[in-house]
C-alpha cells in the first residue's frame, strides 16, 4: 500500500505518450478522458500520500515530474496539430526553461537548494491546465460557448505565464543579490 501514491504517479507519467497519440489521431473524446483520469490519479496519489503517511523523496521528484511531463506534451501537442497557437507553446516552454535553468545556476553557483514555487507560478500552472482542458472540451464537443470559455483561457493563460515568468526571473535575481550581499559582509 506505501507504494500507491508512486505508483499512480508513474501512470500519470506513462499517460503523456498515449494522450499525445490520441491528439495526433484526432480522438479528442478519448484524448480529454485520459486527461480527466490523469488529473484524477493526480489528486488521488496526494491524497493516498497523506492517509498513508508516505512522503519519500521518490514521490516529492515524481509527482511535479509526471505534471510537468504531461503538461508539456499537451502544450506541444496542441500546438503540433495547431488547436493552440505556436506562440504561446514558446512562452510556456521558455518560461519553463528560464524557471529550471535559474534554479539550476542558484543551486551550482550560490548553493541555494530550495525554490518554492510562487504564488504567480501556481497561478499560471492553474490556467495553463484551464486552457488545455478547455481546448480538449472545445475540439471534443465543439461549440460556441466552449470556444468562448477557451477564448477566455487563452488570454488568461497568456496573461499569467508571462506575470510568472517576469516574477521568476525577479526572484531569482534578488535571491542572488541577498547571497552576495550577505557574503559582501562576511
Amino acid at each position: 500500500m506505501r507504494f500507491l501514491p508512486n505508483f499512480l504517479t508513474l501512470l500519470r507519467l506513462v499517460a503523456a505518450p498515449f494522450v499525445a497519440l490520441l491528439l495526433v489521431r484526432t480522438q479528442f473524446r478519448a484524448a480529454l478522458a485520459l486527461v480527466f483520469l490523469a488529473g484524477i490519479t493526480d489528486w488521488f496519489d496526494g491524497f493516498a500520500a497523506r492517509r498513508l503517511g508516505v512522503s519519500g523523496r521518490t514521490g516529492v521528484i515524481l509527482d511535479p515530474l509526471a505534471d510537468k511531463t504531461l503538461l508539456v506534451i499537451l502544450f506541444v501537442v496542441l500546438g503540433v496539430i495547431g488547436l493552440l497557437p505556436v506562440w504561446l507553446v514558446a512562452l510556456v516552454i521558455v518560461r519553463d526553461l528560464v524557471i529550471v535553468t535559474g534554479a539550476l545556476l542558484l543551486r551550482v553557483l550560490r548553493n541555494v537548494r530550495q525554490f518554492v514555487p510562487s504564488t504567480w507560478g501556481k497561478v499560471s500552472t492553474f490556467f495553463q491546465i484551464v486552457l488545455v482542458l478547455m481546448v480538449l472540451i472545445d475540439a471534443a464537443f465543439p461549440n460556441r460557448f466552449f470556444l468562448w470559455l477557451r477564448n477566455c483561457a487563452l488570454l488568461l493563460c497568456t496573461i499569467f505565464t508571462a506575470l510568472s515568468g517576469i516574477d521568476y526571473v525577479r526572484r531569482g535575481i534578488l535571491i542572488k543579490a541577498a547571497i552576495d550581499g550577505a557574503r559582501g559582509r562576511e
